[in-house]
């Protein structure tokens, strides 16, 4: 991910986990306010890798969007019971959604190939844990990496 777009990632990771963390008392207050912020972060993000609107799998982006936020919901009815961990833990999903709505799209736009489809389980398990979907998505990037440089390159002949 380049510097500019990490910037951009960050700062509305932190619009949304401060919007997440004060309007967590309110069910569903912020999934209402936290649904344009990603869409708006969603043509930023396209904007600044300088690739039409219209080319942004827009589809899929909906698709993570709305999954991220129904599963959110879900999180705040069970965990945000809790007093003081339903304030973090729906903060920490919100940063988390939208990382993943930012790795997702920053590698569908700088790919030719379209992008691959969402499913809710993906989602699911990237608002889980971030931090061990993080780590394994870097895992298997070092282990592809490392299969393609053992296999030896064709010989002409």
């Amino acid at each position: 991910m380049e510097p500019t777009i990490r910037r951009l990632t960050n700062k509305y990771s932190a619009v949304t986990a401060v919007i997440s963390f004060v309007t967590q008392p309110i069910p569903g207050a912020d999934e209402l306010i936290v649904v344009p912020i990603h869409y708006y972060f969603s043509v930023s993000l396209t904007r600044r890798r300088g690739v039409p609107l219209r080319r942004a799998p827009w589809l899929q982006v909906s698709k993570i969007i709305w999954g991220g936020a129904a599963v959110r919901l879900f999180a705040n009815f069970t965990l945000g019971l809790v007093p003081v961990a339903g304030l973090f833990s729906n903060a920490v999903t919100a940063v988390a959604l939208t990382e993943f709505l930012a790795r997702y799209l920053d590698a569908a736009l700088s790919s030719k190939a379209p992008p691959p489809a969402v499913s809710l389980r993906a989602i699911r398990a990237a608002l889980r844990n971030p931090r061990r979907a993080r780590r394994a998505q870097r895992l298997w990037s070092r282990i592809r990496r490392a299969v393609q440089e053992s296999v030896p390159a064709p010989t002409p002949g």
